[in-house]
């Protein structure tokens, strides 16, 4: 949905504290009038301004840090000469000063969406890319036109908060913007510790910039790659040819040891069969051993590019083969974990719909790596970098890494200028200044840079997209530099290597987030708690130590534990926390809170000998003690069965893999069709009422029997509206309980036709068993079945 425009500007203005930036609009006469959004919001050519107030600009950054922010401009008559300039920001009690040559602003280029990529977001006008403005901006008349900048806070730069302008110019008195920006007195490294492939395509480069070739093809790739990293994303390739080995690796280490590079994709060599060249590829990698140029190597086979069941054995041989080439070098498949493949794959990259977070937990102990990407799929509700949605889920990517212990991110393209023509099945030239597919299904998927061709410019022209995903490579950043404090904290209680880090970064990570596909596209929410977590880090280290830890939700109810220095007294909300465990140097004090849904504040006051601090934390509680099940179908008996209807699954009553009563749906899914699916459907006929609004959540349990497998839970309202976001990912030989919160359901729960359990195309059959579909409740209900 498309919600910004609905934003009340006065509620939006409450909710933010000094240190971020705000949403502003203000009149400024007959010729134009000024909104200041956030940095992580799009503001579409046409967009109705929210409510007037005045516009100024507070934003907050660390040093060694980019921060970002933009202005709008609605022309109420034609301009043709709007001059824009930043001043210096000056420190408000001090000297100190940012000037202006680490102050850089851009005009956002707007293209058209013709076709939209979901229904949740308009065709129309995006801003994406980012214009040098070094001259005189036009605004057609009833148009919008944003003006981005972004502010580099030097290193060791003097913490405190620093005031300036903006200063818009068309004719008559000037317009001024204030703008406040706070330092915080932390420092990011240039080291990225989120590791990242972001590919940078060389065909599209070299044809954009006029089919160069040769040295000067690598002086443009080369363009690109360091305006990748500069926005802490490493490309997968060094942008050097590999065709002489020598060669290489005497051209690696300017890139190998940047320490802004967090990992390099190594050629792979095949022979001229097409089978992997064990011999060369040893070679590249011995003498990188031997120039100490291989620790952040890795091997990428594009070949076995996102692997389907049939290629698993080319995956295998593959890897035999690196084995034997490179047995110190891990081996990247993007492919979620499956158990046909442990032993084959070191660093498994998964499509975020599919990432299974025990499996991953699981495959890290063992020591394998795990990443995750996103490119055409998943779309909205799940975060994407699609030019047509929201920019919140872009931002939040990170922070959902982070507390999923994800240890990488790839995505397949920031430079793909041309079109994938599906008759030709092969790329095609496009003018990526209008056209915003360059592959089926998804604006702007598969580039992040704009050629600068067009626009005088002798290399990439960057994108709002592309600025938010450094705000949130930053944010990672802030969330990794956040739990080196709760470790120094730890340390001194005696507790770091028992702490569970996750769980004090929990308060946080629930008010932005329930999972990685729900999510509320609040940018204001993103800048509070970014703010929130800056000043826990600056404040980290005053006073005694006290730490605090949220459990994992567990049904409208939180474990919360405060760990602090012997001999002190807590308090949680002027409740007296009971000790719960001791340690040498600390003791544990514990609650369990029933708490009903929304956001809850906790004071919690920690007092020892006379002195105390106080921990406030903001509890986000999305689930309803739910203790009631409802009955939905029980699969006991050939009518229960039957009210399940499909053309492509055959069912029958099975008397094995029984999670309750006598007997389970067998359901054998048809080979070779498309999308064989099992439908329970129609009020009266495969359950009794069509108002599912009572209920919490929808569960049954399944076994699977063959070979790892993915099916989808899809719901249907009655109108023909649908939600097909609920993937599942069974294991090989094992079973599961799959719940899905209804409240993630994105239809009217009131008016629902059914659901259907569908697969993609398969090789072989493939067979599931299914027992005990029900709901839970809140209350007692009657049951579901017919």
């Amino acid at each position: 949905m498309w919600k910004k425009a609905c934003l009340s500007l006065l509620s939006v203005m409450l909710l933010l504290t000094s240190f971020l930036p705000g949403s502003a609009a203000a009149s400024q006469g007959d010729l134009f009038d000024v909104w200041v959004p956030t940095n992580t919001e799009k503001v579409m050519r046409d967009q109705a301004f929210p409510g007037e107030t005045n516009s100024s600009i507070r934003i907050g950054a660390a040093r060694n840090e980019y921060e970002s922010g933009q202005v709008i401009v609605k022309a109420n008559q034609p301009l043709r000469k709007l001059q824009v300039s930043m001043s210096d920001l000056k420190l408000t009690d001090g000297s100190a000063k940012i000037g202006r040559e680490h102050i850089q602003l851009f005009k956002q280029h707007y293209i058209e969406v013709k076709t939209s990529t979901t229904p949740a977001y308009p065709k129309g006008w995006y801003p994406d890319a980012l214009i040098p403005l070094n001259q005189q901006l036009e605004v057609a008349e009833g148009h919008n036109q944003g003006i981005w900048f972004k502010v580099y806070v030097p290193k060791g730069q003097h913490p405190g908060t620093y005031t300036g302008e903006m200063t818009l110019h068309e004719t008559g008195n000037p317009v001024r913007i204030p703008i406040e920006l706070t330092v915080w007195d932390f420092e990011l490294t240039d080291e990225s510790h989120a590791k990242t492939n972001f590919g940078v395509w060389g065909g599209p480069v070299q044809e954009a910039h006029g089919n160069v070739v040769g040295e000067e093809a690598w002086k443009y790739i080369e363009k690109y790659y360091y305006a990748s990293v500069e926005h802490r994303l490493t490309p997968g390739y060094l942008p050097i040819p590999d065709s002489d080995i020598n060669s290489y690796v005497e051209r690696a280490p300017k890139y190998v040891n940047d320490p802004r590079i967090s990992a390099y994709r190594l050629p792979y060599y095949r022979t001229a069969d097409g089978q992997p060249d064990i011999q060369r590829n040893k070679q590249l990698v011995d003498r990188l051993r031997e120039a100490g140029l291989l620790s952040k190597a890795y091997y990428y086979v594009s070949e076995i590019d996102e692997p389907t069941r049939d290629k698993y054995a080319r995956v295998k041989q593959i890897n035999d083969a690196l084995e034997q080439a490179a047995p110190d070098v891990p081996h990247l498949v993007t492919i979620q974990p499956v158990d046909e493949l442990v032993g084959d794959v070191d660093i498994w990259v998964a499509d975020i719909e599919k990432f299974d977070e025990a499996f991953a937990k699981e495959r890290q102990a063992a020591g394998d790596s795990v990443w995750w990407y996103t490119y055409v799929k998943p779309k909205h509700p799940f975060p994407s970098y699609h030019l047509d949605d929201d920019l919140v889920g872009t931002r939040l990517l990170t922070w959902m890494q982070r507390d999923y212990g994800v240890e990488g991110t790839l995505y397949w393209a920031t430079t793909q200028f041309q079109k994938y023509d599906a008759a030709q099945k092969k790329y095609v030239s496009r003018d990526v200044w209008t056209d915003p597919l360059a592959f089926p299904g998804a604006n702007g998927d598969g580039y992040l840079f704009y050629p600068g061709t067009e626009v005088g410019v002798d290399g990439p022209i960057g994108t709002i997209r592309l600025e938010v995903l450094r705000e949130s490579m930053e944010d990672y950043e802030y969330l990794w530099l956040y739990e080196q404090k709760l470790r120094e904290a730890a340390s001194k209680l005696g507790i770091a290597d028992a702490f569970p880090y996750r769980d004090a970064m929990r308060p946080f990570y629930d008010r932005l987030y329930e999972n990685i596909k729900t999510f509320e596209e609040n940018p204001e929410k993103v800048m509070q708690v970014r703010s929130e977590i800056a000043q826990e880090i600056v404040t980290a280290s005053e006073g005694a130590p006290v730490l605090v830890t949220v459990g994992s939700p567990a049904d409208g109810s939180r474990e919360v534990s405060i760990y602090a220095e012997k001999g002190s007294e807590v308090t949680v909300n002027g409740q007296q926390a009971p000790i719960t465990a001791e340690g040498a140097e600390h003791d544990q004090f514990s609650l369990v809170l029933s708490l009903d849904p929304g956001a809850q504040e906790l004071d919690i006051v920690v007092s020892k000998d006379g002195s105390s601090k106080t921990v406030n934390r903001t509890l986000v509680v999305y689930e309803t003690h739910a203790p009631y099940t409802v009955a939905l179908n029980d699969a006991e008996t050939d009518e229960a069965i039957n009210r399940f209807t499909s053309q492509t699954v055959d069912t029958d009553l099975a008397k094995v893999n029984v999670t309750e009563g006598t007997y389970s749906m067998k359901a054998v899914f048809s080979a070779n069709v498309n999308f064989p699916n099992l439908r329970l459907f129609d009020a009266g006929k495969g359950f009794r009422s069509s108002d599912w609004s009572a209920f919490e959540t929808l569960e049954f349990d399944v076994f699977n029997p063959g070979e790892t497998v993915q099916f989808y839970v899809k719901f249907h309202q009655l109108d023909g509206k649908s939600d097909d976001t609920f993937m599942q990912y069974i294991r090989a030989g094992s079973g599961e309980t799959v719940s899905i919160p209804l409240r993630q359901v994105n239809l009217d729960l009131s008016r629902i036709k059914g659901i259907e359990i569908w697969m993609w195309r398969q090789s072989a059959p493939q067979t599931l068993y299914f027992d005990n579909f029900r709901f839970t409740s809140a209350a007692p209900q009657d049951p579901m079945t017919p």
